[in-house]
């Protein structure tokens, strides 16, 4: 999913197995590839090895270097690049990784998944003793090797027909766990001077946010620069956590996580239609990695599984909720009123009687002639943007 943390993950690999001459890493981004350069194998072949250029200069590999800013002139095709490859990965004389990152960015082109097909047929020869290959392949931002090829062939069994056997499952719990970000508060106190009880504010960050990196980092900004300001004492609590996450909720100041959440959505009428019967209709959806529209929602952290298919956290309900409200609102008739004041009671609570009576006025004014399947389906986010 986005912002999860990919890019810092394969950073941290770098810098791990750089620790050690065994291994030489190529940690490159697909990020800079663009369509015309991706279009055509002259240039994509010439790119892909200044990236690899750029890295082994960085890491003051003088040799391999040279050696790959002269391939860089020469490759005008895949087979030479593969022939290329073979050529460095002698040189290196060592276990040799490829990560790249933002793979999505090419993942539609024809030519990247005939180059991701080299990859793999020099892979599956790494035993010939004239072929030499990257030890690991490793591909950040992109949906699933095995359906790369339902963008440029959009039939069914396309899908499911991709020749990608040989990848290796990725195990890693991606959310942050409490115990684990307990000791990233811990530095953040101990810099800024703050004190807070700290196993509880972890389990109230991940109360809200079931560990997504990006909300957890997104709660605990809010509260240091929105919250922590205004208190008398430099100390945060738990209700901190619940302000921040409802300041993030309602903010009018969007962000790119969340504009991509409800981009997926307009993007994809059959995942709007999923998780409109997920949150709104409370459906009980079973939990199925293999039903593809699932592990589509899965695999951009929409969803989790818990007793069956679940929004991912919290905060990420909410926002879809509103979303949707307002959204099925805007499309008929205005229900806002002037002012809450007439249903409200003596201890400024909600008045739910009086409001029941003027919602069930305005259904009858405005929605009479509606017909049984839009109030039935509709009815719900009709008293969600009522209230």
């Amino acid at each position: 999913p986005r912002q999860y943390g990919k890019t810092t993950m394969l950073q941290t690999i770098t810098q791990a197995l750089m620790q050690s001459k065994e291994w030489l890493v190529f940690n490159i981004s697909f990020e800079g590839i663009d369509s015309a350069t991706g279009a055509e194998a002259g240039s994509f072949c010439q790119a892909f090895l200044e990236f690899l250029a750029k890295r082994m200069r960085d890491q003051e590999e003088t040799e391999l270097v040279a050696f790959l800013e002269k391939k860089s002139k020469e490759v005008k095709t895949l087979k030479e690049l593969s022939n290329c490859i073979t050529e460095l990965v002698k040189k290196a004389n060592r276990k040799t990784v490829l990560l790249i990152d933002e793979v999505d960015k090419s993942s539609n082109n024809q030519l990247f998944l005939d180059f991701l097909g080299i990859l793999r047929d020099k892979y599956l020869n790494r035993d010939a003793p004239s072929d030499f290959t990257f030890h690991s392949v490793v591909l950040a931002g992109l949906h699933d090797v095995k359906s790369l090829k339902a963008k440029i062939r959009p039939d069914s069994e396309s899908k499911y027909n991709s020749p990608w056997n040989i990848a290796a499952d990725f195990k890693v719990a991606m959310e942050l766990q409490p115990n684990e970000i307990v000791p990233m508060l811990a530095d953040y106190a101990q810099e800024r001077d703050v004190k807070m009880d700290f196993p509880a504010i972890a389990e109230a960050l991940f109360y809200y946010t079931s560990g997504y990196p990006f909300l957890v980092s997104a709660l605990c900004k809010v509260t240091d620069e929105d919250i922590l300001p205004y208190k008398s004492e430099r100390t945060w609590t738990v209700f901190d956590i619940e302000t921040a996450a409802d300041k993030l909720i309602k903010s009018e100041i969007s962000n790119t996580n969340f504009d991509t959440l409800i981009k997926n959505f307009e993007n994809n009428p059959e995942l709007y239609d999923l998780i409109y019967r997920l949150v709104i209709e409370n459906e009980i959806i079973p939990y199925s990695i293999h039903a593809p529209l699932i592990h589509f929602a899965l695999q951009h952290g929409i969803v989790r599984n818990g007793q069956g298919l679940t929004i991912h956290n919290r905060i990420y309900r909410e926002i879809i909720v509103n979303y949707m409200t307002v959204k099925a609102i805007t499309e008929r008739k205005s229900l806002y009123i002037d002012t809450a004041e007439p249903y409200l009671l003596a201890n400024n609570a909600l008045d739910m009687r009086k409001v029941l009576l003027k919602f069930q006025e305005l259904m009858q004014l405005e929605y009479s002639k509606k017909d049984g399947d839009f109030i039935e389906r509709h009815g719900r986010l009709v008293f969600l943007a009522f209230l």
